[in-house]
């Protein structure tokens, strides 16, 4: 056994200890003063396991099964320090890693005040804590192959980019901060205690967010798909907890609720963060961003069910209510309120059941079945103009008629600019723009009057950030419907290519040789040859009086295949977005130039596209960081 599986094993094992005597009711000093070095201890060990596994990635320890799916001799020193979270099984263990450290900390900060909520919400931390791990014994990252290969198969290029460094991190540390905020709202109903800290669900709410907008920048950056978001299994999976979170700050009531709807509410959130961790790790569906099929899917369910019946068992010792309604009809912000806290969660079933459905259908057909894009767009399209038409409610200072009164002119205007086609192609994207900047120009009006008269940071930071909301919907609306595509164009080097309004010239191309060692595992063969080959290609793009320069490059990867790398030229109007496609030729000038032989391409496909106003998407991100950092702040001030 691999010396990081037994320091898995045996921080399993003290952390069942350490939960045994958290346990107890008679417990004494010695017993909780053991208990705090016990669990220190196991934090330590998956500490002292994942920077194991690190250093075998930097040592291309290729016997290692994780080693060798996602490194190699010549793979960049950046990315195999990344190695552990790039993983399918080393994900686990840096998520493991995460929340080792923690609970660290939280051992570290209570030690000495073993409150009866403390108590509880560390034997709660344990069971998350273990079951983390015994998912990640399930489909091990020291896995030891039985033929040492002599190098690695290769990290995928898709993942070869600096946004694999920071989105993975990024995303699991929100889900560590889900996990703590749910153990200590589950302890605080033991104890009776409801008040939780804002600033882990800020922070939570915040990674996530920032998760998704990076997986979006990635994919727009990297893939060559010209869009940010496709309805992917594992991106809409990716949006179920933060819609869940997002509800939960949009909870009538907030803190003074009688009923237990802010806990239910993050109990779902919880169950979202597992969900869409194990349809990532557990291959449940086919994606672009998902790994095999393996046990840890099945295994992460049963836990998050397991967590969830324990709530209702708490609930039910409660005697109190999951929902009661509290809203007052005669206040603008009381239904717009509700409103949009409903309207965010009917969005979370619908993204729920699109991912769902096909898992229940493939096991019943036994066939991949998959949810289309028409169905995302056309059921989620009513539900967020709702959710809009709320933000406006949240920020106004109006009575309900008068409301009533500002709307009606604004949903005419939008079915006028739908039957006008106007201005993009989409009639649903034209019925919604005038509703998004009337709610745009209301939160304006409302954060300046904020400013003005000296309002709490705790109200502009939450008008700045739905604000941000709406200048990305407005993005996303105008950036996604009136896109401008050329479609193919065969093109050959040294020659003009004429594309919706543009001239690219196209120089000559550059092919470099084979660089790197992988082990070619497409063959049957047991012996390494050149990672990828590449051709450059410069590019001259006229767009009016504007001339850009830029490069155009396509891979040929020994154990991926081909890969093609955009052009993106960034303007106030919107991206210019252009990228390369092989031929049959380039395709065998390409791989030829892997072996070391020289031949001639003869032509290759272009592809222009024109995303115009997508940089509002980026800008309303940054602002969602800006006001959620005034909101952390203004909470820390509070405390």
């Amino acid at each position: 056994m691999e010396l990081g599986e037994v320091f898995i094993i045996t921080a399993t094992v003290l952390l069942l200890f350490d939960f045994v005597i958290l346990l107890s009711r008679t417990r004494t000093k010695r017993e909780i003063e053991t208990s705090f070095f016990v669990a220190l201890l196991a934090c330590v060990l998956i500490a002292a396991a994942y920077f194991r596994l690190t250093l075998a990635f930097l040592n291309d320890l290729f016997r290692l099964a994780e080693v060798y799916n996602y490194s190699s001799s010549g793979l960049a020193i950046a990315y195999k320090i990344g190695g552990p979270w790039i993983g399918s099984s080393g994900s686990m263990l840096f998520i493991a890693f995460l929340f080792s450290i923690a609970y660290f900390l939280y051992r570290m900060r209570i030690f000495g005040d073993e409150s009866e909520f403390h108590i509880a919400s560390c034997r709660i931390l344990d069971i998350m804590f273990i079951s983390l791990l015994i998912v990640t014994s399930l489909k091990s990252p020291f896995e030891v192959l039985p033929v040492t290969p002599p190098d690695g198969a290769g990290l995928n290029p898709l993942l070869q980019t600096f946004w694999v460094l920071v989105h993975p991190p990024i995303v699991f540390l929100g889900y560590v901060f889900v996990f703590f905020a749910c153990a200590f709202m589950l302890a605080g109903m033991e104890c009776g205690y409801r008040r939780l800290n804002l600033n882990i669900l800020y922070a939570a709410w915040l990674f996530l967010a920032f998760g998704i907008a990076l997986g979006g920048w990635w994919s727009y950056e990297v893939l060559g798909w010209g869009g940010y978001w496709a309805w992917d299994p594992v991106e809409t999976a990716s949006l179920l907890p933060w819609l869940a979170l997002s509800a939960y700050f949009h909870l009538p009531g907030g803190m003074h609720r009688k009923d237990l709807m802010r806990e239910f509410t993050l109990m779902i959130t919880f169950f979202m963060v597992i969900f869409a961790t194990a349809l990532t790790r557990g291959g449940l569906l086919e994606s672009v961003h998902a790994f095999g099929k393996s046990p840890v899917g099945p295994v992460l369910l049963i836990f998050a069910i397991g967590i969830v019946i324990y709530f209702f068992y708490l609930a039910f010792r409660t005697g109190k209510p999951i929902y009661a309604l509290d809203v007052d009809i005669t206040s603008l912000r009381s239904v717009a309120t509700f409103t949009a806290f409903w309207s965010l969660m009917f969005l979370m079933i619908i993204c729920f059941m699109g991912d769902l459905a096909p898992i229940i259908g493939s096991a019943v057909v036994g066939a991949s079945m998959t949810t289309t894009p028409e169905f995302y767009n056309l059921w989620c399209y009513p539900f967020t103009l709702i959710f809009v038409a709320a933000l406006a409610g949240c920020n106004i200072n109006m009575k309900m008629k008068h409301y009533a009164v500002l709307i009606l002119p604004v949903v005419i205007t939008g079915v006028v600019l739908a039957m006008l086609h106007l201005p993009t192609p989409n009639w649903m994207a034209n019925f919604g723009l005038p509703l998004l900047f009337t709610a745009g120009f209301t939160i304006v009006y409302y954060l300046v009057s904020a400013f003005r008269t000296g309002s709490s940071w705790y109200i502009c930071g939450r008008s700045l950030l739905h604000l941000a909301l709406i200048i990305i919907l407005i993005g996303v609306f105008i950036s996604s419907t009136a896109v401008s595509e050329s479609g193919d164009i065969i093109a050959k080097p040294n020659s003009v290519v004429n594309a919706i309004g543009m001239k690219l010239n196209l120089d000559n191309y550059t092919i470099q040789p084979g660089k790197g060692h992988v082990y070619a595992r497409r063959t049957q063969h047991f012996f390494t040859l050149p990672e990828y080959s590449s051709m450059d290609l410069n590019v001259s793009i006229v767009d009016g009086s504007r001339v850009y320069n830029g490069s155009l490059a396509m891979y040929y990867y020994t154990n991926y295949g081909i890969m093609s790398k955009p052009l993106i030229i960034s303007t106030v109007r919107g991206d210019l977005y252009v990228f390369m496609q092989h031929t049959n030729s380039s395709y065998d000038a390409l791989f030829y130039a892997l072996m070391g032989k020289e031949q001639q391409p003869e032509d290759f496909i272009i592809r222009v596209k024109r995303v115009p106003l997508v940089w509002t998407v980026w800008l309303g991100v940054i602002m969602i960081a800006i006001s959620m950092v005034i909101l952390i702040c203004d909470e820390s001030r509070k405390k």
